[in-house]
């Protein structure tokens, strides 16, 4: 009998033999969908033929809690690119992985081959963990792999990241907005992918797009706030850069350039006035979208 709990998911660099890496999560959906064709046969008994699988969609997602190195791996998957001098901006460069679904109370294994990274996003809302979920897209799926002399590296330990201690120095334009908050902060990359399908094959191509950048997020009502409708009416774009982190491993995220969408708030009986901001980001005057740097402890 299987177990919720001993679904075990294991990532390293596509075709290679490197040990497993396990993949701290809180919820998958990695699946081997099908796509079938039924016969439209005309049969003169009223009965119908049968069908077949001509398209396998090998990819899904994967909900994980942020917490310090766990994730850096698809950070920079994400953004198509690697962390050079700890820093990331947009690349050009197409990264794959491996992906391993160990049913471990069965002993059963699948796996994954040359999953990309179609999208990573994560959400901070005020008093509540940091999540994200990372959307994978693959090409072939090996159903019954084989694990024997697989090695596996432990998961990282680092506490996770919540928004009350560990998600700081939100900033617009370089300052904290005056009197009010953000009480919910998201952010998300997505690289657009398009997919096709080469007669002869059931598993589909994947080929990314241009990369997107998106933010949302609720701030309570303030004039400082309001300026933020003022400037999306009037197409001025703003700096958005905020910091998590822990014991010494912290993210600094900058976007140079986000044009905004919002609206002014109504009221309500007895209610607490925020505000939704929704954001775009573009090549900034520094050539950039985004920079994520990281400061990684020096381990004594």
């Amino acid at each position: 009998m299987s177990e919720s709990n001993r679904v075990r998911i294991a990532y390293r660099v596509a075709g290679s033999t490197d040990p497993w890496k396990i993949i701290r999560r809180t919820n998958d959906a990695l699946t081997a969908g099908t796509e079938v064709q039924r016969s439209d046969e005309v049969r003169s008994d009223r009965q119908r033929s049968g069908q077949k699988v001509t398209t396998i969609t090998a990819g899904g997602t994967v909900d994980f809690e942020m917490s310090a190195g766990s994730f850096d791996d698809f950070l920079a998957a994400a953004l198509c690119t690697d962390w050079t001098a700890d820093v990331l901006t947009v690349g050009t460069t197409t990264k794959r992985f491996d992906i391993l679904k160990s049913y471990l109370a069965d002993d059963e294994h699948i796996m994954f081959s040359d999953m990309e990274v179609g999208q990573l996003s994560l959400s901070a809302q005020s008093g509540q963990k940091i999540t994200g979920q990372i959307t994978f897209m693959g090409r072939a799926v090996d159903d019954d792999y084989d694990v024997t002399g697989a090695t596996f590296t432990d998961a990282t330990t680092s506490i996770i990241f919540d928004a009350s201690s560990n998600l700081n120095g939100i900033t617009v334009d370089g300052s904290a907005l005056t009197n009010t908050c953000f009480k919910a902060l998201d952010i998300t990359i997505n690289n657009n992918h398009q997919t096709d399908q080469c007669i002869g094959f059931q598993f589909q191509n994947h080929f990314k797009g241009s990369c997107d950048i998106t933010t949302s997020s609720t701030i309570r009502m303030a004039s400082s706030a309001l300026d933020l409708w003022r400037n999306s009416i009037a197409n001025v774009p703003v700096e958005l850069a905020f910091t998590m982190g822990a014991d010494g491993y912290t993210y600094d995220f900058a976007l140079g350039h986000v044009d905004l969408s919002t609206e002014p708030p109504s009221g309500a009986l007895d209610a607490i006035l925020d505000m939704s901001v929704e954001g775009t980001a573009a090549v900034a005057s520094d050539g950039q979208m985004i920079t994520i740097t990281r400061t990684v402890p020096v381990a004594p």
